[in-house]
């Protein structure tokens, strides 16, 4: 049976009616639970491993009966490690009622059904006692409930419930410990992700962020990043990594639902405090001895060759207050959370008080991604639009813009525009945009709302005849609904829903589109969605046609990714895929294209990137592909 639901289209803006399986939510739910490279990290599954043997080995010459608890199983592979180092008694939880059910299966096809009970509850609802959930209490949890930030999926509620309800007093926990560390660096490129500056267009000739932007702290949301591909060109160090949280996972003292810390460390460099890098460690047994770090390379105990892992990446935080420091200077790292998110400031002096939680203010960071407040920090992205706008633009130019949040209006007014028409429906981006043409001293924009029957949007305006039409349409393009590139055409068809209001003629920019393609050979990306078949010695083929099952029917084909996070090798010479003019009226006809790639040498081709170049005039274009 199908469902229909109202989505938008990202090319076109529209919405519509789309027919999807009952069990699309279900099968997006099983996709997104495999956590692609999870079982792909040998590292990962090898310590986990020797630290579960070490506790049953430790238990038995106790003299106790062994029983593991393995909470959130996933696939089952680390109840069945237990079960294969003999523990007595292995209960595995799953919550997801389908993971669960494919767990069951993996275990049998391992010839473990008989020793493993699979629990299909959320851990906080297990009963215990005869006839019940469990039998009787487990005296070792083994578990695997860490996010980027560690306690963001639930860690410390799961961890402490177990120890007061479903674990022996004496238990062993695998992991033991961890550690949340943060390292404090002066990075002008990271901060770019959460500040958005100055865009100066000319000497003397600049916009300039309202006040409300300026001391906005963004929102507490993480940030998480493949740090270690971050070139050592983009970043000085400002301290060494300092522990600012340890949670032993046997004693639910040191794991409160909320906290803070205050840690003293000296600057090792001049700089500015920047930004906040964060990662954690475990010491997956009591000694330390068997430890795993998510540490970026620069910090990891084995450098350069520090496995890759996208599920457990670092995370960057942005503190309120940039303070410069110089070498051998005392500064103060405050590190606040609760259950489930981080947040830092730092200091150069000493407080008592808890770091207050980031609320955004100026709604600039709630409405926008950090890539898109990186874009619109770039200067070189900036450069072209001005040379561009500069070329365009008369003092008789009347513009319409068509697309979310930019500066690019701003900019035409300053560079002489008659009247820029902004079309922008929500009321807290018009504020900003408000804000910025008082701080900049802007008159002559003007916003124009959809209304009633967004299709026809234009004979809504009630004012439209007294609207001087536009003989300039522009955009960057850029719509926050995009998330492949091409999805910003969606410029191409809503500038004929405005045809009324644009003058025969007009100038239209960008001009023309082109898609390019070049096929690659991925160092690790690829691991996010090829089946794992075995791990540690166990077949885990079920849960791969799962996954893989899932994937094809509610996964695209084409995913977002930042290609200087994902390193990879060209195979080929960049390939045009087409291209499209948009001053034509777009067909609505699918459009199909096709063509060959030459490979001129050897390699293992496991992907194939695509980037558009928008045209803005004939001498100026950007691009969402690499810089070389």
């Amino acid at each position: 049976m199908d469902d229909e639901y109202l989505v938008q289209n990202p090319m076109t803006g529209k919405t519509e009616w789309v027919a999807t399986k009952d069990t699309y939510d279900h099968h997006q739910d099983v996709a997104r639970s495999a956590f692609g490279d999870m079982l792909h990290d040998d590292e990962r599954n090898r310590k986990y491993n020797l630290a579960l043997c070490e506790a049953i080995d430790t238990v038995r010459a106790r003299g106790e009966k062994v029983k593991v608890l393995d909470l959130g199983t996933g696939s089952g592979i680390l109840a069945m490690m237990a079960a294969k180092r003999g523990a007595d008694i292995v209960y595995a939880c799953e919550a997801f009622e389908t993971v669960a059910q494919c767990a069951e299966e993996v275990i049998k096809d391992n010839l473990f059904g008989n020793k493993i009970s699979v629990i299909r509850k959320k851990s906080t609802s297990i009963e215990v006692g005869p006839g019940k959930d469990m039998e009787e209490r487990a005296n070792i949890l083994v578990t695997e409930v860490f996010d980027t930030e560690l306690i963001g999926e639930g860690a410390i509620e799961t961890i402490t419930h177990a120890l007061k309800k479903l674990l022996e007093p004496s238990c062993i926990v695998v992991p033991h410990a961890a550690t949340i560390y943060a390292q404090v660096v002066h990075s002008s490129f990271l901060r770019r992700h959460h500040t958005l500056g100055s865009i100066c267009m000319s000497p003397g000739l600049e916009i300039i962020p309202p006040r409300c932007v300026q001391t906005c702290t963004g929102t507490s949301a993480v940030h998480d990043i493949q740090l270690s591909q971050l070139p050592e060109s983009d970043f000085v160090r400002i301290t060494t990594p300092v522990p600012v949280f340890r949670f032993d996972f046997t004693d639910a003292k040191t794991m409160p639902p909320e906290d803070f810390t205050v840690s003293l460390t000296k600057a090792v460099n001049h700089g500015t405090a920047h930004v906040v890098l964060m990662w954690w460690a475990l010491d997956m047994n009591p000694s330390g001895s068997i430890y795993l770090t998510c540490a970026p390379s620069w910090e990891h105990p084995s450098g350069k060759s520090a496995p890759w892992r996208d599920h457990w990446m670092q995370a960057v935080y942005y503190p309120p207050v940039q303070v410069d420091v110089v070498e051998g200077q005392e500064l103060y790292v405050v590190a606040g959370r609760d259950e489930y998110s981080l947040w830092f400031s730092t200091s150069l002096s000493l407080t008592t008080e808890a770091p207050a939680v980031p609320h955004c203010t100026c709604s600039l960071h709630v409405a926008l991604s950090r890539s898109r407040i990186a874009m619109l920090n770039d200067e070189s992205r900036n450069a072209k639009y001005t040379a561009a706008l500069r070329k365009a633009i008369t003092p008789e130019s009347v513009c319409l813009y068509i697309g979310s949040f930019s500066m690019l209006p701003l900019m035409a007014l300053k560079l002489g525009a008659k009247m820029v028409y902004v079309v922008e429906s929500d009321e807290k981006i018009r504020a900003v945009l408000q804000k910025y043409a008082l701080a900049n001293q802007i008159n002559r924009l003007q916003f124009l709302s959809e209304k009633h029957n967004e299709w026809d949007c234009v004979e809504n305006f009630g004012e439209e005849d007294s609207l001087e039409k536009a003989n300039l349409v522009f955009s960057e393009p850029f719509f926050t609904t995009s998330l492949l590139p091409w999805h910003n055409l969606q410029f191409w068809f809503q500038k004929f829903r405005f045809s009324r209001l644009i003058s025969p003629g007009a100038v239209v920019m960008p001009c023309a589109v082109r898609v390019y393609g070049a096929a690659v050979e991925f160092n690790d990306l690829w691991k996010i969605t090829a089946p794992v078949g075995s791990a540690e010695g166990f077949t885990v083929r079920t849960f791969d046609s799962l996954v893989q099952g899932s994937r094809r029917i509610c996964d695209e084909p084409v995913e977002a990714h930042a290609l200087w996070e994902y390193t990879c090798t060209a195979l080929t010479m960049p390939f045009k895929v087409m291209d499209m003019h948009l001053c034509v009226k777009p067909e609505g006809n699918l459009l199909q294209f096709a063509g060959t790639a030459n490979f001129p040498g050897p390699g293992h081709c496991n992907g194939v990137v695509l980037w558009t170049d928008f045209q803005l005039d004939g001498e100026h274009f950007t691009t969402s592909g690499p810089a070389q």
